[in-house]
Formats: C-alpha cells, sequence, structure tokens
C-alpha cells in the first residue's frame, strides 16, 4: 500500500507541475545542446608599429644604471574593451649581464601610478636578445585571466634584482601615455616620469556575439516562465 500511495503522490506532484518541469528541461536541453561559450580575443592597448616592430636603437633601462640605483620601469595604458586578460607582449632587450630572472607584471592603477600586480610573470634570465637587435618581443600568457574594465587605466612594469640592465625599447608609433619610473625597483614610483613609454601590447577575450545572444534566450525564457505563473 506504501508503494502504491507515494507512486500516486509522485504522478499527481508531476502533473500539478508539468509545465515548469517542461520548461526547465527545455532550457536544460538548450544549455547542454549549445557549444560552450565562444570568446573572441581582442587587442586590449598596442603601440607597436606593423608586424609588431619598435625603436630598436633607444630603450629604458630596468634594473643597474651604474650610478647605485636600481630602476624600474612602468607604461600606463586605458583597456579598449572590458575583458579577461590574455597575454602581455613588451620589447625587451639585454644591455648588461641579463643572467637572473626578472619580472613583467600587470597592475592596477593607484594615483596615476602602478598599483596591486593583478598578475605577474617571473620570467628566466637569458632569455632576451642584445639591445640593438631587432628581438622577437616577448609574449607573457595569462595564467589566472583577471578581468579589466573597458576605459580603465593599468599599467605593465619591468622589474629585476639591479645586477643586470634591461632595455625596454621605446615605441615607434608616438605614444605618450603617463610613464612611471622607480629608482627602488619598483617600492616606490614617480609618474608621470616624462619618459617615451616602451613598446607593449596587452590582449584579451570577450564573448562572441552568438554566445551572448545565446544566453539571453535562455535568461528571457526563465523569465517569461516567471511572468505568465505570476498572471
Amino acid at each position: 500500500m506504501k508503494r502504491i500511495y507515494w507512486n500516486s503522490l509522485i504522478s499527481l506532484t508531476i502533473m500539478k507541475h508539468q509545465s515548469k518541469i517542461l520548461t526547465i528541461l527545455g532550457v536544460c536541453a538548450l544549455a547542454f545542446a549549445a557549444p560552450a561559450v565562444s570568446r573572441a580575443d581582442v587587442v586590449l592597448f598596442s603601440n607597436f608599429g606593423a608586424g609588431l616592430s619598435y625603436n630598436t636603437s633607444v630603450a629604458n633601462i630596468v634594473g643597474n644604471d651604474f650610478s647605485g640605483d636600481n630602476l624600474a620601469q612602468g607604461d600606463s595604458f586605458k583597456s579598449a574593451a572590458s575583458a579577461t586578460f590574455n597575454s602581455i607582449t613588451v620589447a625587451l632587450s639585454c644591455a648588461f649581464g641579463c643572467l637572473d630572472p626578472f619580472v613583467v607584471s600587470l597592475t592596477a592603477d593607484s594615483g596615476d601610478s602602478p598599483g596591486a600586480a593583478l598578475e605577474s610573470f617571473n620570467v628566466p634570465g637569458g632569455s632576451l636578445g642584445p639591445f640593438g637587435s631587432n628581438n622577437p618581443p616577448l609574449i607573457l600568457n595569462s595564467v589566472s585571466h583577471p578581468y579589466l574594465t573597458g576605459g580603465a587605466q593599468y599599467w605593465v612594469t619591468v622589474t629585476n634584482d639591479g645586477n643586470d640592465a634591461i632595455g625596454w625599447n621605446l615605441n615607434s608609433t608616438g605614444d605618450v601615455n603617463d610613464e612611471a619610473i622607480s629608482a627602488d625597483g619598483g617600492v616606490s614610483w614617480f609618474s608621470p616620469s616624462g619618459l617615451t613609454p616602451g613598446a607593449l601590447e596587452v590582449s584579451g577575450s570577450v564573448p562572441e556575439p552568438a554566445a551572448v545572444g545565446l544566453l539571453a534566450t535562455v535568461l528571457l525564457l526563465l523569465v517569461a516562465r516567471g511572468v505568465r505563473r505570476r498572471s
């Protein structure tokens, strides 16, 4: 008798909420049948010339300036769109030594100076070509993919231990965004320094329009179902 009772109760419950259950099942089927949300890679900022070209003859020094300072450099940019961060490309070369690792960071803005690091990349020593050569730019791919807000200012910084001298080659496209310099390895910053920014590119990902439309359709189905129930 208990089994008959529970079977009847379950049947009545299903019949009572049949429309709601079918709606939920339909939305779930649509979600699982659709491909994963695709994302388009976009350039959020770049001051490279065509073919990632840059000024090979002039650079801002990072590290040992042979006057007792440990220089760090930071260049600002404004994100062209709201996106998840994918990669930084920087034009770096070796002016002296360059055997020790160094750090490239993407940071938030703090009063027109580099602020808290959003992601940092530890680059092995010996990875840079000699200054004055047309070296391939260094490409650093994100692991944590922080979210960047369109129109907001961010910074890319380069620091090392002060034993070596790295050259951050200048851009060749006339970029004059604020540049920051530090004499103590990035502990404190002076900005704007008046120096010409180094060559850099920042890329990210935004959802494809088709994927956004699919998600909007699913949400509209749920909203419409709720409106009908209230009516």
